[in-house]
């Protein structure tokens, strides 16, 4: 015999918690309070992707930003439990696209990534050291 039928809700509900996602209304209130939560500039780079297990993923869009998060952790960590305490989160993750962007033009480095302090090694594949 064939179960009755059940609401979508409720078989949505069932398999959030059998994956460990939160309510949609957490990662809501996590994204609508990110700009004061990491501040405006890193906001800008930065989003809050998905809650599983207590982790939070943030994308990023370069590599450059997720250094950013390494120093923030823990007082994120606090000020989101604080903010959001059902979602239970006790850790994040960050990801940047692969492969990063071109780093040209960013502050730090010369066309190509290459820093500017350091040693000079010898010139960059394709470019000819002059006479």
């Amino acid at each position: 015999m064939a179960e009755d039928p059940r609401p979508l809700g409720d078989a949505l509900a069932r398999i959030r918690r059998e994956l460990g996602t939160p309510e949609p209304s957490q990662l809501e209130g996590i994204r609508a309070a990110w700009p004061e939560l990491v501040g405006d500039l890193l906001a800008a780079h930065s989003t809050p992707l998905h809650l599983r297990d207590g982790v939070l993923r943030i994308g990023v869009d370069d590599p450059a930003w997720a250094g950013q998060f390494r120093y923030l952790t823990d007082g994120l960590v606090a000020a989101l439990t604080e903010r959001v305490p059902n979602a239970a989160i006790r850790d994040i993750s960050v990801g940047a696209p692969p492969g990063g962007r071109d780093t040209r033009g960013v502050a730090g480095t010369e066309g190509g990534g290459r820093p500017r302090s350091g040693p000079e090694i010898g010139p960059e594949p394709g470019r000819e050291t002059p006479a």
